[in-house]
């Protein structure tokens, strides 16, 4: 039916190349739009050459089924007589399953390629000429069913065709290949799965109904308990089959270890040669590891599963003939040490085979994933896993199984406290996930690197040959900080990744780098616009979050909107996380917490720590309102304030009035934020006092007629004076309540000449 092209003009050898030597480049290639058709919609067809190129003409065609050739014939749709420039086609109304195909042409002298494969869109409605039925009627059906399509319509002549998907490959095929067609009717022989659409076509041309069929093959699928055994204990098979009906007789089998053939054998368990109707099979006393199988029959009609896919039951006890010993001796081992299994008994030959529980393709053996040497196995992988172990012999024995977990070392930080009082230490610990002797730490500096979006890593001092302590302290930290540490060991010496990064907080501001909130409170309702400043001597900025419930680190451009210096969140779900800012230079801001509300009330309080013996207001507001009055205030879940105000006011504010605070209106409660005191207290030592009344006395017998006696304070010139600034903090955003209470002082020093107009020495 179609056409080929015959190239017998002399012709430049690239020219021949391309009209006769990639002929497939010219094929048309034809999707039809929708597969399967809502009756009376419309169908578009979409035609590609291969080989895309400026002025084709495309022709569009109906398939129609010819049942003496086999094949089809191609009749031109209306207004395609003359083709179409453009590469697509609609047609309208369209009711029934049909077949389409496309070609194109250009140039002059005219080239026209062959007819693309022909493509369909299937109705699942019945044609008045033409009928589709599947015998037994539904769509999944199971391979051991005499499955029956049957066509009917006022003709006498039928094929039943197939479209089925495979992999990466289409076939459109005859029931002549997978069935036996007898008159009208197709009867399937097939016996391996398959997913794939049918339907008939008659002689008169017509396309039948379409319908979807899946066939299973039958497969037993066994299940053992328990899978570690109690040595004498009791151990049930299972085996499930579908379709279930009463007509399945079970057979149960042991799996011997075959090392010849890598395989099992099966051996016929005791009262199970004649079968069972029960789907269960117990073995009594069963004492060292032991591997299963089963399958099933079924006579009307005739017809047995393949064997399952064995199935074990674990001991850890050592069998006589075969038993496997672990070294080094333990279940944890990382992927850089060598584990050695070690198959002992009164065998020549060995295999070791592992289990991944719950995977039935991950049942292998050492070859696979390590080296066998003689009768021991060394694991070699590099993949993080937790499998079962054992060894088999060549007399058919099982050893003892083990757990063993195969992992890559991991370092794991830990930064106490969590929120600074400036000044203090910061401790830093690392851990090695499932610890062992011989690893050496470094500890680091996590700097903000704007450039790639993550964070270079910088060395403590003191860190440079390692540490083989696993912690490591940092004295006089003022401003939030991030830190980090990998472990080392061996000789070459095998490094960690570096730890996750993990926090020290601080609410103070820090010169170079400053979070401001707006609205400035703690408390937001979703959907509420919150906007994060950040503000100091550096041009770039990122604003990241981290939420302790999920342990998310994350960036402004995850979770809202970065523009210039600001974050703005608009979050639409309940979240309470601490932010703060980093900056091009490497700097951290003060830190914050923020809690977003899903609820209609919140407390308005204070963001940042309050200043012992400054003033304070606390208030409630509702979703879409101002401030409610009616309000009772809770301070650490004691009721402080419950009457017709509309504020908690604490005109001088103490130590004491520090802590959680949370508020209540017309039954609604708000969240609990942490309202921190920060307490300053002046000092100033004079010690000028004693000294100049020594000096006054000293020096009277030899004052001269030019000296004023009466102007001491010009003898406090040369007297140092110190200035103690003691400061008191506590932590400010701790949801656990309070740190351990930390003072520190800062001691000034200068000279009697800088001294304030209200310092005075006594006579």
């Amino acid at each position: 039916m179609g056409h080929t092209l015959l190239c017998v003009l002399p012709l430049p050898f690239l020219s021949l190349l391309l009209c006769c030597g990639d002929i497939q480049a010219w094929l048309p290639l034809l999707t039809v739009s929708p597969s399967w058709l809502s009756p009376g919609a419309s169908v578009n067809l979409s035609c590609r050459v291969k080989a895309p190129s400026p002025g084709w003409v495309f022709y569009w065609y109906e398939a129609v089924p010819d049942l003496l050739s086999k094949n089809y014939k191609y009749k031109l749709l209306p207004d395609s007589i003359n083709g179409t420039v453009e590469d697509f086609y609609i047609i309208y109304g369209q009711r029934h399953t049909a077949g389409y195909a496309c070609r194109a042409q250009r140039g002059n002298p005219e080239y026209l390629t062959d007819y693309s494969e022909p493509k369909f869109v299937w109705s699942a409605d019945s044609h008045p000429e033409a009928a589709l039925t599947v015998s037994p009627d539904r769509e999944k059906l199971f391979t051991l069913y005499f499955v029956q399509m049957n066509c009917q319509g006022n003709h006498a002549g039928w094929r039943v065709r197939k479209f089925e998907i495979t992999g990466y490959s289409t076939y459109l095929t005859d029931c002549s290949s997978w069935g036996t067609m007898t008159g009208s009717s197709c009867t399937v022989n097939r016996s391996w799965s398959s997913n794939a659409v049918y339907w008939c076509e008659s002689g008169s041309g017509d396309f039948s109904n379409a319908v979807n069929v899946t066939l299973h093959k039958p497969e037993s699928v066994l299940t053992v308990s328990p899978s570690w055994l109690s040595p004498g204990a009791s151990v049930t098979l299972s085996c499930k089959v579908g379709p279930p009906s009463a007509e399945w007789r079970f057979y149960w089998f042991k799996a011997v270890p075959d090392p010849s053939h890598r395989k099992y054998k099966y051996e016929v368990l005791p009262d199970s040669i004649s079968g069972t109707v029960q789907d269960s099979y117990i073995i009594h006393g069963q004492t060292h590891t032991a591997g299963y199988t089963c399958r099933a029959t079924r006579r009307n009609p005739e017809y047995s599963t393949d064997y399952s896919e064995p199935k074990f039951a674990w001991s850890r006890d050592s069998h006589p003939a075969a038993s496997l010993i672990i070294s080094p001796h333990k279940e944890k081992h990382f992927n850089i040490d060598n584990v050695n299994l070690n198959c002992q008994g009164n065998s020549a030959k060995w295999r070791v085979r592992f289990e991944l529980p719950g995977n039935k393709t991950d049942l292998s053996y050492c070859s696979n994933w390590g080296t066998m040497t003689g009768s021991s196995c060394t694991i070699k992988s590099h993949r993080s896993h937790r499998a079962v172990y054992w060894c088999e012999s060549e007399t058919g024995q099982f050893s003892n199984a083990v757990n063993i977990t195969i992992q890559t070392p991991q370092s794991v930080l830990t930064v106490s406290p969590s929120w600074l009082s400036p000044g203090a230490s910061v401790t830093l610990s690392c851990e090695v996930k499932h610890p062992s002797a011989g690893w050496r730490f470094y500890w680091y500096k996590t700097v903000p690197d704007p450039s790639n979006s993550f964070y270079r890593y910088d060395l403590l001092p003191d860190s440079i040959n390692e540490t083989v302590e696993d912690s490591y302290i940092i004295q006089g930290q003022r401003h939030t900080a991030a830190y980090s540490c990998r472990a080392g060991r061996g000789n070459p010496e095998y490094l960690t990744d570096y730890s996750e990064p993990k926090f020290v907080w601080s609410a103070d501001f820090h010169p170079a780098s400053s979070l401001t909130v707006s609205p400035d409170r703690e408390q937001h309702f979703t959907s509420e616009s919150v906007t994060l400043n950040c503000g100091g001597n550096s041009a770039e900025w990122r604003v990241r979050r981290f939420t302790d419930v999920w342990s998310d680190l994350s960036y402004c451009s995850d979770w809202g909107k970065m523009t210039a210096s600001s974050c703005t969140i608009n979050s639409d779900w309940y979240r309470k996380a601490v932010y703060w800012c980093e900056s091009g230079s490497g700097e951290f801001s003060n830190a914050v917490n923020i809690t977003v509300h899903n609820g209609d009330l919140v407390l308005v309080s204070p963001i940042n720590p309050v200043t012992e013996s400054a003033s304070v207001s606390l208030s409630c507001r509702l979703r879409g309102q101002n401030t409610v009055s009616n309000v009772i205030f809770h301070h650490n879940d004691k009721m402080v304030q419950n009457d017709s105000r509309e504020e908690l006011n604490i005109s001088t504010v103490s130590q004491s009035d520090e802590g959680f605070y949370k508020c209540e209106h017309s039954g609604r409660v708000s969240p609990q934020s942490w309202m921190a005191v920060q307490v300053i207290g002046v000092v100033l030592v004079i010690l000028l006092l004693l000294l100049c009344r020594y000096r006054q006395s000293r020096d009277s017998a030899s004052l001269r007629p030019s000296e004023d006696p009466g102007n001491g304070l010009h003898e406090c010139q040369h007297v140092t004076y110190a200035l103690v600034d003691f400061k008191h903090f506590e932590n400010k955003r701790r949801q656990d309540g309070p740190e351990t209470v930390t003072i520190y002082s800062h001691v000034k020093t200068e000279a009697a000449g800088t001294v304030s107009s209200n310092t005075q020495c006594l006579p």
